[in-house]
């Protein structure tokens, strides 16, 4: 039943759906309705104009994805307009919207942002103090002081380290994946998590509806809860009579969090499955990033966790029994911050966008996914232009044949500017962080694309200054010489077919 509910919630369903739906629609209206159905197809493509109006009319939409759905609707009038509210839409229901605004005013209150802190990231660079302060102000991210970080370039290292924190949590865990598979990493922390909570220890679960579809059976999340796992799904895949849960499903949870003990936290692009810490292989190599932090930073990590629990159980929270236990020593400045789909402020994009902008010497990124938007290829192009040593690695193997066409379709510009694109051969890169003069790293788990950019419920970390910055680079290094540097030659390589089918894919790429 999981793998049925999968398929109709998949792209290529939706899409084929629609296509079929429209031509169905013009028959039956040409056929059966002869003597109206002309007249009630033009006011159904009236209407589709009035939406493709309402979306170029939408102040908070990038210009890009706009044109991109307006071509949707425009080769399926009918279908594509409804298309567009399912799929392109960010929407919530009157109940959903007070219940968001309530816990993002909640969480503002709960920060309070060290104004010294953003004086001290301005002199250190004027573009990393203003990149703080927007973040600050709207995101709800403070940057910290006070806090240990340790960096891992594959997700193995972060496993062995998070089980010995597991072991050792005395007060709360709390947990918040998109992705959780039954396996060994999953089953290994199970068991620490079934004799935690037996212990007396607040352990909350939280996985995503969609990302967990088919790895659990259904109600999985009442044995866990038998177990003593307080456990709850996010958006979970069910039939519904209201509209609003629907709406939702286009909204992931692709956050990826632990927090222990309310002062240990580890996040980056690493969920809970075997291929992650490759234990099974899946496309070859599977590396991916992430990152520990001790000390005052998890504050934001907890927080966020909270404002999501609160939403998923409706149920409030005291946050003040949360704070860090204590500080540790740091060599730099830590900054976590969440992203919504629900507000006006594309956190994610800009944050990567401020680091392009401000790179004077190089820029580093990598990224499973390369769907990007005319003003990331602009700032791209810029950079590169102006001597910046810009440089992407994606996967060498990727993990879904069409979202790598559509990367691939992106090349020629890319290369043509002087951006250095690179495959990892070994395999699959799920890591996604972007680095760039020695001074400034951004690692999490929003992907540079579409969906993390504008969909999904997202959460990153920028780092300024520090050991860690200079860890992600040696990494990238160390990823580019097991890369294969691709060309332009390679690229007018490209055959006509695939070259047609790149561009149709592209014309999709807000679906994916």
């Amino acid at each position: 039943m999981n793998k049925f509910k999968q398929f109709i919630y998949t792209k290529r369903f939706m899409v084929g759906f629609m296509a079929m739906f429209q031509v169905w629609l013009f028959f039956f209206l040409s056929t059966k309705l002869y003597t109206v159905g002309s007249t009630v197809y033009a006011l159904l493509t009236i209407f589709s104009i009035l939406i493709m109006l309402y979306v170029l009319e939408k102040d908070n939409m990038n210009p890009s994805y706009k044109i991109i759905w307006v071509i949707i609707m425009a080769v399926f009038p009918v279908s594509g307009a409804l298309f567009y509210f399912l799929y392109g839409d960010t929407k919530l229901t009157r109940k959903q919207q007070k219940l968001m605004q309530q816990q993002e005013d909640k969480i503002h209150r709960q920060m309070t942002p060290n104004p010294h802190i953003i004086e001290k990231l301005a002199r250190l660079d004027r573009g990393i103090g203003k990149q703080a302060l927007f973040l600050e102000r709207n995101g709800h991210a403070p940057a910290y002081e006070n806090t240990a970080v340790k960096y891992y370039d594959m997700g193995a290292a972060m496993f062995r380290d998070m089980l010995t924190d597991l072991k050792n949590a005395k007060e709360s865990i709390f947990m918040q994946y998109f992705i959780i598979d039954d396996g060994f990493m999953w089953q290994s922390i199970l068991e620490i998590l079934k004799e935690k909570a037996a212990a007396g220890v607040d352990v909350r679960l939280i996985y995503d509806g969609w990302g967990c579809l088919i790895n659990f059976p259904e109600g999985y999340e009442k044995q866990l809860q038998q177990w003593g796992i307080k456990t709850y799904i996010f958006n979970n895949v069910k039939f519904s009579f209201h509209l609003g849960d629907y709406l939702m499903l286009n909204h992931r949870d692709h956050r990826k969090i632990t927090v222990i003990d309310s002062t240990i936290a580890y996040t980056g692009g690493i969920n809970v499955a075997d291929e992650y810490i490759n234990v099974i292989e899946r496309f070859g190599v599977w590396k991916d990033t992430g990152f520990r932090i001790e000390g005052d930073a998890a504050w934001s990590l907890t927080t966020t966790f909270l404002n999501t629990w609160e939403y998923v159980t409706r149920k409030k929270e005291d946050y003040s029994k949360f704070h860090p236990r204590y500080s540790m020593e740091s060599d730099g400045y830590v900054q976590p911050y969440y992203d919504t789909p629900l507000d006006r402020v594309n956190l994610c994009e800009n944050s990567y966008l401020s680091v392009i902008n401000n790179a004077k010497d190089y820029v580093y990124i990598a990224t499973p996914y390369l769907i990007i938007d005319n003003e990331i290829i602009t700032a791209l192009t810029i950079a590169a232009q102006s001597g910046v040593d810009v440089r992407i690695v994606v996967p060498g193997i990727p993990d879904k044949w069409y979202v790598y066409y559509v990367t691939q379709s992106y090349y020629r510009t890319l290369l043509r500017a002087g951006v250095k694109i690179y495959e990892y051969t070994p395999g699959f890169i799920h890591a996604k962080m972007y680095v760039s003069d020695d001074i400034q790293a951004i690692v999490g788990g929003a992907n540079t694309d579409y969906r993390s950019m504008y969909l999904n419920f997202e959460n990153c970390c920028s780092f300024y200054a520090g050991s860690l910055v200079g860890q992600v680079k040696k990494d990238f290094e160390d990823t580019f010489s097991k890369s294969r540097q691709v060309t332009i030659t390679d690229v007018n390589k490209t055959g006509f077919f695939k070259r047609l089918l790149q561009l149709f894919l592209r014309v999709l790429s807000p679906m994916m």
